[in-house]
């Protein structure tokens, strides 16, 4: 029995040493000793050698304050930061163009139009595309009346090509490009910045031209199924522009290029541009012809100038391209001087555009064929 009790004072004898042993250690390496918050503060004050690789790792800035006390960073009064010091840096720093949106957000946080990734990482950038041709205005381009009776003028045309076989079998090939010149309104008209009655259904518009224009540009354009596929895809378009939306339609883009638009056949538009040429020069020889007629050669004007523009963007393949566009050039200045001279009955004015156009045309074609 004694000797039990001998054995077993001797094992809590052990186990306390070891306690002590353990105590002894952790004061010398300064856990809760002031020698060993003595010994970390007269480290800190070493300078790092020359030529040490790697920089030591220092302690990182918190955030500590009382109830009472002013809150600080690092020993630092809180009120010398701006309130979101990183979100602000990032900020300065990206230098955000005018196209594009930057939003800074808060770690897991996201804004309208960002996508927060899924990995905490940074937020994404969101570009906004730009709605017009070469970064020139829409209202430039052609404004929301000229578009509106180009509009209606190509539907009129259309309705009455498509009344009956033997019409539409004489005329095909001149539908082709009213057609392809109504897609590309249709484009235009579901980025303008104004509304209109039927811009909901701009783009089920936009490809039920292309439609007609691939129809009546194929080999079998000219039969009776071709007609009536034909005259199908008008009469949605009618409906559309009366502000119904006709039942069957299919899903359809929002946005498309002016180029895919049309399927990049810019040879149709090309033939539109040069008859509203052979119109104004046959239609208009004096000031009287042209003060007379001036509502049509504002439009045609009105439609020279959009055209030029059209062709120059990416989807034609030219985007970009400075020969191409100094070619183009005056065909858009035409455009304009027709349109401008339409309104105040100078004659003399109407010549140089039509001079312009004409000059656009003649010197373009030989380096640039589509």
């Amino acid at each position: 029995m004694n000797r039990h009790v001998v054995r077993l004072l001797s094992w809590n004898q052990i186990v306390l040493a070891v306690i002590c042993l353990g105590v002894l250690i952790a004061a010398s390496s300064g856990c809760g000793s002031n020698t060993g918050a003595s010994n970390s503060s007269t480290a800190e004050k070493e300078t790092k050698p020359k030529n040490e690789s790697k920089p030591k790792k220092t302690e990182s800035s918190t955030t500590s304050g009382t109830s009472n006390g002013p809150k600080t960073i690092g020993g630092i009064p809180y009120d010398v930061f701006f309130d979101k010091p990183l979100v602000i840096a990032a900020n300065q720093q990206t230098g955000a163009g005018t196209d594009t949106k930057m939003v800074a957000t808060d770690k897991g946080a996201s804004a309208p139009g960002v996508e927060a990734p899924a990995n905490g990482g940074t937020t994404n950038v969101t570009k906004t595309p730009a709605k017009d041709a070469g970064g020139v205005s829409l209202k430039d381009m052609i404004n929301k009346d000229a578009l509106a009776n180009e509009v209606k003028a190509v539907r009129n045309y259309l309705a009455g090509k498509t009344g009956s076989v033997a019409t539409y079998n004489t005329s095909y090939l001149e539908i082709s490009p009213e057609a392809a010149t109504l897609a590309v309104l249709a484009v235009a008209v579901t980025r303008y910045p104004e509304d209109f009655s039927w811009k909901k259904n701009a783009k089920h518009l936009r490809d039920l031209s292309f439609k007609i224009m691939e129809i009546t540009t194929s080999k079998d354009a000219k039969n009776k199924n071709s007609f009536e596929a034909v005259s199908e895809a008008f009469a949605k378009i009618d409906d559309i522009l009366k502000g119904s939306e006709p039942a069957g339609l299919p899903e359809a883009e929002e946005d498309k290029d002016y180029g895919d638009a049309v399927g990049g056949n810019v040879v149709m538009l090309m033939k539109r541009i040069k008859k509203a040429e052979e119109t104004l020069k046959a239609s208009v020889s004096s000031e009287a012809g042209l003060k007379k007629d001036a509502d049509r050669v504002a439009q045609e004007g009105a439609i020279l100038t959009f055209l030029g523009e059209v062709i120059k963007t990416q989807g034609f393949g030219w985007g970009g391209d400075e020969e191409f566009a100094k070619y183009a050039k005056p065909l858009i200045d035409g455009g304009k001087e027709i349109a401008e001279a339409a309104k105040s009955g100078n004659y003399a004015q109407y010549g140089e555009g039509i001079a312009k156009v004409a000059k656009s045309c003649n010197e373009c074609h030989p380096k640039f064929k589509p």
